[in-house]
């Protein structure tokens, strides 16, 4: 019997809501926070990064295509990823970029804090 009574109340009080709210034109007032603009906050992010990369490129390599540097960058990554020899790195990252090995260090060094975002 309790429980008849408990949903008669919960179907009474849910009944009062629902008038009440028809009461002020059936508008339910939703107060939302609002969001920050994600769109271009990730386009700053998205802008500043590789701008920095290229910069930090381009005095090693400065003849390297903005392109040459992000498909270069990726395929650096992707070494780093699979946890490849420092030295084979660098000696790839020379390679990639056509560049004497001596450069390799360097090139991988600016690269590597880029890896998380370039995936």
């Amino acid at each position: 019997m309790t429980a008849r009574r408990t949903l008669a109340a919960l179907a009474i009080g849910a009944l009062l809501a629902l008038s009440a709210c028809s009461e002020d034109g059936g508008e339910i007032p939703i107060d939302s926070p609002t969001l920050p603009d994600w769109d271009s906050s990730l386009d700053e992010l998205a802008s500043e990064l590789p701008t920095d990369l290229a910069t930090d490129l381009q005095e090693i390599v400065p003849d390297a295509s903005p392109e040459e540097i992000l498909t270069n960058a990726r395929d650096i990554c992707a070494d780093v990823a699979d946890n490849a020899d420092e030295e084979q790195l660098a000696r790839d990252a020379a390679s990639l970029f056509g560049v004497e090995e001596a450069e390799g260090p360097s090139i991988v060094e600016a690269v590597k804090p880029y890896c998380d975002v370039l995936g």
